[in-house]
């Protein structure tokens, strides 16, 4: 331990920076991006030392010295200073892990609404009493935005005109005030500009009336707009088919929920007045409502009202890349993968980082995979990008799901190419189905951790995550998930998260756009669905592997950076000492991401065997 260590220990150790630590632990229950810091400081805490007794069943009842033994080292230090001042850290320490659970739950729970509201196909506004905006979703803040007839002043829901203010205010007033078991809604026209006579429906309900509302808190209306943009249409077949419409009643119900009247509607479809009224009447009769507003309400309200706009909200996958692909296995869950190179290429199967993704192309500005003839054949594990998440899922089940992918493509023999804990998923594979694997390079990986010196190579966080994850497995997901969500509302707290213990040329990958850009796109991917499948993949480390690295015959080519500190360079010497068949060169000078620069060389290398 160098002097700068054991003064920051001293440090730590004083009355101030106890009191300091208390609030540090505060601040990450409110702010996640903080609690790597706060690890960090507790980790250099000598009095804080591990226990021998892991045998609790509920990590949260574990005591702290317990709990930090995936950050503290262990020092010889006596039982008997196990102080008062430790057990008060540890109530601090349980009580803001209970604040932080709290937050990410109600976070989690914001977020579903948010999503489910984005989906509807209407603008969704809630207001309170006071009329004062609480949520909006997508739509609903594109037409405030675009001052579409409706408006956000201070705090509140207006119009452009203050007739119609007015009557909105009396509107949500009146709405407001219903009791439990009473149920309204009301319409409004709301007009778009001075010189047009395009308007916007507003359709006004309460939500007093539901039994512990969870849209939101205080909420006391529910303001649904209708679509404006004449290129929008309701795909209203659905709703057409429930009341037996006719096509051309079906379209004047269409025109009613944008707002338009029966004298523009007749303009519009080049009919008359009275054909329009007389279909109107008709609706009318079908549907048992008695007015325009009650049938855009019933349209906009109920399950019917679905815009044709799919391109709006689509499935994740679609959103980054057209050229994913699925595949369904025999259990019925989704593989996605995506193809790089030539189509008729040697197929390689790429196995991803556990903080990437299929997207892992790291000169994804030109096809190198192509130009050196390979077919590379990039597949989300279950739980990260497009692929479905999977529970008790380890390394024997990705060798078997590979397989069937390698019959649903029609392919017998594949090489295979695998990045840090992707180098464990291909190790399995060249272990348990070696029939179907001809050649396999690995790149950052090697074996297990196993002794203290393997932990005290690693990277202090890096260490915290696989200790964390063998001891406490729930503490762990929970961890993750919270420092997920903060870290993500911050993407340049990550990369400075990440970047404290590296060396080197990692340093400078982390200071690059270039890297940064590309790294938060893979990692953006890779959690897409949430942090769980990360946290499943690292206990899955640090468990048993279920193969041992003896049963691989394959030729084997390992790449490892000489600095790096994720996965010492001790485990990728330990891999090539206990396989057969395996050959490792040390890049010098490189750490863990030595593979953003290594790239071309590594694909050649895969390309000549």
């Amino acid at each position: 331990m160098n002097s700068l260590d054991s003064t920051k220990e001293r440090e730590l150790t004083s009355v101030d920076n106890r009191e300091q630590l208390i609030g540090m632990i505060y601040r990450a229950a409110a702010e996640p991006e903080y609690w790597p810091d706060l690890l960090e400081h507790l980790y250099m805490m000598p009095e804080l030392q591990s226990t021998e007794d892991l045998g609790h069943s509920d990590p949260s009842s574990a005591k702290l010295s317990q709990m930090l033994d995936a950050v503290s080292p262990q020092l010889s230090m006596a039982q008997s200073q196990y102080s008062e001042r430790n057990q008060i850290l540890l109530e601090h320490f349980n009580q803001a892990l209970n604040i932080a659970k709290r937050i990410y739950q109600l976070e989690e729970k914001n977020h579903s609404l948010n999503s489910l509201l984005d989906h509807i196909p209407v603008g969704v506004i809630l207001v309170n009493a006071k009329n004062e905006i609480l949520l909006t979703n997508e739509l609903a803040e594109e037409t405030l935005q675009l001052g579409q007839g409706l408006y956000q002043r201070n705090k509140n829901l207006v119009t452009q005109q203050s007739e119609s203010t007015d009557l909105l205010n009396q509107y949500v007033e009146e709405l407001s005030s219903l009791g439990p078991n009473e149920s309204s809604s009301r319409g409004l026209p709301i007009q778009i500009g001075e010189e047009t006579d395009v308007q916007t429906m507003v359709i006004l309900s309460p939500v007093n009336h539901l039994q512990n509302p969870s849209l939101e808190r205080n909420a006391s209306v529910v303001v649904f707009i209708s679509p404006s943009r004449p290129d929008v249409e309701l795909d209203l077949a659905a709703f057409a088919d429930g009341y037996n419409l006719t096509p051309k009643e079906a379209r004047i119900v269409n025109y009613i929920a944008q707002g338009m009247s029966p004298p523009d509607i007749a303009d519009k479809i080049f009919v008359s007045y009275n054909t329009v009224r007389t279909q109107l009447k008709s609706v009318f009769k079908k549907t048992n409502v008695s007015s325009q507003s009650e049938l855009a309400s019933l349209v906009l309200t109920g399950p019917w009202g679905m815009l044709s706009q799919s391109s709006r909200h689509f499935d994740f996958a679609e959103a980054h890349d057209l050229n994913a692909r699925y595949f369904t296995l025999p259990d019925q869950r989704k593989l996605c993968y995506q193809e790089y190179g030539s189509p008729k290429g040697k197929p390689v199967v790429y196995c991803h980082s556990i903080l990437g993704s299929r997207l892992e192309n790291f000169f994804d500005d030109v096809d190198l995979a192509k130009h050196l003839g390979l077919r590379l054949i990039s597949i989300d594990r279950p739980g990260f990008g497009g692929s479905d998440y999977c529970e008790n899922y380890g390394f024997v089940s990705w060798s078997q799901d590979l397989a069937a992918l390698l019959d649903h493509l029609g392919l017998e023999q594949v090489q295979l190419l695998g990045y840090a804990t992707g180098g464990v998923y291909a190790a399995c594979c060249a272990a348990s189905i070696p029939e179907r694997i001809s050649k396999m390079t690995i790149v950052s990986s090697g074996d297990a951790l196993t002794y203290d010196s393997d932990y005290e190579a690693t990277a202090k966080l890096y260490r915290m995550h696989m200790k964390l994850a063998r001891d406490f497995p729930s503490m762990h997901r929970l961890f993750t998930n919270i420092l997920d969500k903060g870290l993500h509302k911050d993407p340049n707290k990550l990369f400075k998260v990440l970047a404290r213990d590296l060396e080197g040329t990692d340093v400078e990958l982390f200071e690059s756009p270039q890297f940064r850009e590309k790294f938060g796109r893979y990692l953006k991917e890779s959690k897409i669905q949430g942090g769980n499948a990360f946290s499943d993949e690292v206990r899955q480390v640090m468990s048993p592997w279920g193969f041992e690295l003896e049963d691989i015959k394959v030729s084997t080519q390992l790449f490892h950076g000489e600095q790096d500190k994720h996965i010492p360079l001790v485990l990728a010497e330990r891999f090539i000492e206990r396989a057969a068949n395996a050959k490792l060169t040390v890049i010098p000078d490189q750490g863990h991401y030595m593979i953003y620069r290594q790239w071309p060389e590594i694909l050649k290398s895969v390309a000549s065997n």
